[in-house]
This record gives structure tokens, C-alpha cells and sequence, in this order.
């Protein structure tokens, strides 16, 4: 076998995500963050390619942090040919992504670290992105009954459908949850809520298990379930965490942010352990941010899955067509880092290979 010639990390996830090879051999040497630049590569192929990395430094902790990143493995510069090739005949065999054991529908619950973080329009283009995939039903729910705008993001009419069902558990099932979804297309629904009290009306007392109703039978017409989740709403009610598989915090680069990511871990960790938290950092540009990436990761104790540029072109675009800012702005950067983090916590199942009548032919005659 012969090696595979290196693309740079910075070219790999437009080079590959049109057809992705069975293995790829990356470089990283001139990459400022590699763990997170892996981590987009193997998102841009779907978890298809194993990918080889190699770069310059020699340090266990990185190689550590490439393999969480999903890299298949590491070398260091320079190596011999023969030490790539074996590493890329290890790695040619490709396995489908883990699904949830159970085979249910993935829960994955968004919030901003604080208010303004940007987690509205994650989950929002991350649900419509997700979509996209062939007949991969996504259900996107906005879990701020008060101030909420994931309806206003997408230019769709709220309604007190989402509050009727949350304030009569006993009565939620398919039909009618069904009458309160607004769908955005064949493959993406939303489920959000307008506040219509009278002045001065105390708010109903929503129940852990009315949420976790609602959840349920969501599920049973979805493949992933995103909920966009106010911080207050977890502080107030964490059982709420135990219904969801992951936990994005959406945060900008700050310590008063670092501070919060600290507390809302710990909030999982108590509340619900098997529920996975990953951290998405928003709004970062040059001079804008209060600390670097590596700073307030170590503040933070979580490490980025994506750290996303400050884009203010694309969110306005977005903003003022009422649509995700893939749809309203496909070029943007932002959409393109959210799009990644998304197929990085939600890969797609590989489908198995048809059978090669040739290679089963060439068999037998060889025999």
C-alpha cells in the first residue's frame, strides 16, 4: 500500500466532506488548535474517514486530545513511509458511529452559559442543518415559554399550543402535539409558545413530569429532539436534564461566562450523570473576546467542540429573512462552525456496504 500524501487541516474538511475515503492523513503542524480542528475535519466526513494526523510536536497530551477529537492516530514528523503505511492499513476499516443503545431518539438540550451567548441561534441552525439529512426528522423545541424567539428566528406564528400541553400533562399524546407543531418542512418541526397572560397573572407551576411528557411523545415522531433551554429553567428544575442525552452550553470567551460553565456542569453531574456536556464558544473575534480559547477552557474545566467567529454579517442576514443562517446566508462562517459541531455530536450512521460480487468471484477462483 502505498501512503497517502498529508492535506493540511485547515484545506481537509472542504476536500473530504464531498466523497469521504476510507482513511486520510492530515497535517497539523501549522493548526493553532488541532484538537478542534480534527474534530471539524471528522465532522465534515461524518465520522466516515479515519484520519491519520501528523505534525511536529511530540506530546502525549495531544496525542490524547487529537484521539478524543476522533483522530485514528498520530505521527510525529518525520517518519518513515513505512511507519504511514501501517498506521493507514490499521485504520482502513471503517465502523459505524455509536448510537444510543436503547435505538430512541437523541435529546439534546442547548443553553447559553449566560443570557445574549448566542444558544437560540445554535440550536435553531443546528436543528435546520440536521434536517437536511435524508429523512432525518429533527423536532425543535423552545423550552422559554416567556421570552423565547426561536418562532421569531424562523418567521413562524406562535401559538399556546406548547402551554396547553405543558399545563395538562395528563392529556398530551400524539394528536395533540401534533395540532401545536408548526412545520418548518417535511423533515423539521417546531414547537414554540407565546406568553399571552393577562397583566399580572402569576405563571402556572410546570411540572418536571409535564416536561418530560412532552419529551416523550415529541420523540416518537423524531430522530433527535433539540431543545432550546433557558439556564433559569435548569437551575430551577434539573431533573429536566435526566430526559436529555447531551447538554451544549453556548458561552462567549469571558470569566463571569467561565464561571457559569463551572456551575452549569456541575449541575449535570449532580442531576443527571449519564447526560454528556459539551461546550460550543461563540462570538470570538480578535480584540473582542476577554480571554483566549485555552484560558477559558482551563477556567471552564470542558474543553471546546468548536469555538465559532464573531459574524455579525450572517446573523443579521438571518435575523432579517426569519431563517437559520444556513438557509439565509449558506456562505457564513458561523453556519458553517455550527453545522460542524452539530455533525460532531450528532454523526450519521454509516450504511453498510452492498457486497462486492467481484471480490467474492475473485475469491473462489483463487481458492
Amino acid at each position: 500500500m502505498s501512503a497517502l500524501a498529508p492535506i493540511s487541516v485547515q484545506a481537509a474538511p472542504q476536500l473530504l466532506a464531498e466523497a469521504p475515503p476510507p482513511a486520510a492523513v492530515v497535517d497539523i503542524a501549522d493548526s493553532e488548535h488541532p484538537a478542534a480542528d480534527i474534530r471539524a475535519v471528522v465532522a465534515a466526513t461524518g465520522g466516515r474517514t479515519r484520519i491519520i494526523a501528523v505534525g511536529t510536536v511530540n506530546d502525549i497530551a495531544l496525542y490524547r486530545a487529537l484521539r478524543e477529537a476522533g483522530a485514528a492516530d498520530y505521527l510525529v514528523k518525520p517518519y518513515a513511509a513505512d511507519q504511514l503505511n501501517a498506521a493507514i492499513a490499521r485504520n482502513t476499516v471503517v465502523e459505524p458511529p455509536p448510537q444510543p443503545a436503547s435505538g430512541r431518539p437523541r435529546v439534546v438540550f442547548v443553553t447559553g452559559a449566560r443570557g445574549g451567548a448566542g444558544a437560540t441561534t445554535v440550536a435553531v441552525d443546528a436543528a435546520w442543518h440536521l434536517s437536511r439529512r435524508p429523512q432525518n426528522r429533527i423536532a425543535l423545541i423552545d423550552l422559554d415559554l416567556s421570552f423565547g424567539s426561536v418562532a421569531l428566528a424562523l418567521d413562524l406564528e406562535p401559538s399556546r399550543g406548547l402551554h396547553d400541553i405543558l399545563e395538562n400533562p395528563d392529556r398530551v399524546d400524539g394528536l395533540l402535539v401534533a395540532s401545536a407543531v408548526a412545520r418548518v418542512s417535511e423533515t423539521f418541526s417546531v414547537l414554540a409558545a407565546e406568553d399571552t397572560r393577562e397583566p399580572g397573572k402569576p405563571a402556572p407551576t410546570l411540572t418536571g413530569e409535564a416536561y418530560a411528557k412532552l419529551l416523550e411523545t415529541v420523540a416518537e415522531n423524531a430522530d433527535c429532539v433539540i431543545a432550546d433551554a433557558p439556564r433559569s429553567l435548569l437551575a430551577a428544575q434539573p431533573s429536566l436534564l435526566a430526559n436529555a442525552d447531551a447538554l451544549i452550553i453556548v458561552s462567549e470567551l469571558n470569566l463571569v461566562s467561565a464561571r457559569d460553565v463551572v456551575r452549569l456542569t456541575d449541575l449535570v453531574q449532580e442531576a443527571a450523570p449519564p447526560c454528556t456536556v459539551s461546550l460550543i464558544g461563540n462570538k470570538a473575534a480578535k480584540g473582542r473576546t476577554e480571554i483566549a480559547d485555552a484560558a477559558f477552557a482551563r477556567a471552564a474545566r470542558l474543553d471546546f467542540i468548536r469555538v465559532l467567529p464573531w459574524d455579525p454579517a450572517g446573523a443579521k442576514a438571518a435575523a432579517n429573512a426569519g431563517q437559520p443562517i444556513g438557509q439565509a446566508a449558506p456562505s457564513s462562517v458561523l453556519h458553517r462552525g455550527i453545522a460542524a459541531a452539530a455533525d460532531a455530536l450528532m454523526p450519521q450512521p454509516v450504511a453498510p456496504s452492498a457486497p462486492s460480487w467481484r471480490r467474492f468471484l475473485n475469491v473462489r477462483t483463487a481458492r
